[in-house]
């Protein structure tokens, strides 16, 4: 067998090698997406109660949204333009473009009066070969342990929260990446007037007597809807990440396939090319000596 023929063969089995690997990762990333949708599925009550019991009292006539922010701007100095952002990307690459696309929205839509909690071992690192490094406050892995999830999601809500508070930010946003939208921002502080966008504000009316501050009904409760709001966008990004990978490697399982189908196409020809010369220098050769 030629040395161009031997060649060949190493690269079909190097090919076959990267088939069986891309279309592994591909059923893992099938598997996870199908896990991700159904916790979001599962939790969707949960969330949608959270979200209509503050924006009810969110949305009273009695709510005065400036008298609240008050309360959430406890440091000696704000700084009127600093923005705590929370950015979920991911822990593995083959994913595209993902987590560099996250850098890109950040250099080119906020300023450098921010602070970075990064969620994504993979992000983590690619920041940290940009100037945006010295931004990082915190970063955690954005696959958080199944068991420990909710207790998790706590402990940062918690730590996300008394960070804001005590380096005088203005602003606490969520940016990252979902399966209809290339980015969401979510912006949870401070409070605006359309904070859940255009919603009629209820109206006053007396069925008995009661006195309930809604002031402090929303301060009460926006640690829980922060907690919602940030499960949420954890598992929304996982949904997108896995859609994105399922997709990426769908491509290189095709690619890999028509690779090696030319590879294995190139390799027979070169076996007949080589077997016809076989047959015709033995044929020369019975000739010669006939």
């Amino acid at each position: 067998m030629s040395t161009a023929t031997l060649l060949i063969a190493k690269k079909i089995k190097d090919m076959q090698f990267i088939l069986k690997v891309t279309e592994a990762l591909k059923l893992i990333s099938s598997a996870k997406l199908r896990n991700y949708k159904q916790i979001a599925q599962k939790s969707q009550d949960y969330c949608n109660s959270i979200k209509f019991l503050f924006e009810k009292f969110y949305s009273s006539y009695e709510h005065d949204y400036q008298l609240t922010n008050t309360k959430f701007f406890l440091a000696e100095q704000i700084n009127p333009k600093l923005v705590l952002l929370v950015v979920i990307g991911t822990d593995l690459a083959l994913c595209g473009r993902f987590n560099k696309q996250l850098i890109d929205h950040i250099r080119n839509n906020f300023s450098s009066h921010l602070h970075l909690v990064v969620f994504g071992r993979k992000l983590t690192a690619l920041l940290s070969n940009t100037p945006l490094k010295e931004k990082i406050i915190k970063s955690y892995g954005s696959e958080l342990p199944a068991k420990e999830f909710s207790k998790q999601i706590e402990e940062i809500s918690a730590f996300l929260l008394k960070e804001y508070v005590n380096r005088g930010c203005q602003y606490l946003q969520i940016l990252h990446k979902s399966l209809n939208k290339p980015f969401k921002l979510k912006k949870l502080l401070p409070f605006t007037e359309d904070y859940f966008g255009r919603v009629t504000r209820s109206i006053k009316y007396e069925t008995h007597e009661y006195k309930v501050n809604t002031s402090d009904c929303v301060i009460e409760m926006f640690p829980t809807f922060f907690e919602r709001t940030l499960q949420l966008s954890l598992i929304e990004s996982k949904i997108a990440e896995h859609n994105l990978r399922r997709d990426v490697m769908s491509n290189a399982v095709k690619a890999a396939e028509e690779k090696l189908q030319e590879y294995q196409i190139l390799y027979r020809k070169m076996k007949q090319s080589s077997i016809t010369q076989e047959i015709s220098e033995i044929t020369a050769a019975i000739k010669c000596k006939n």
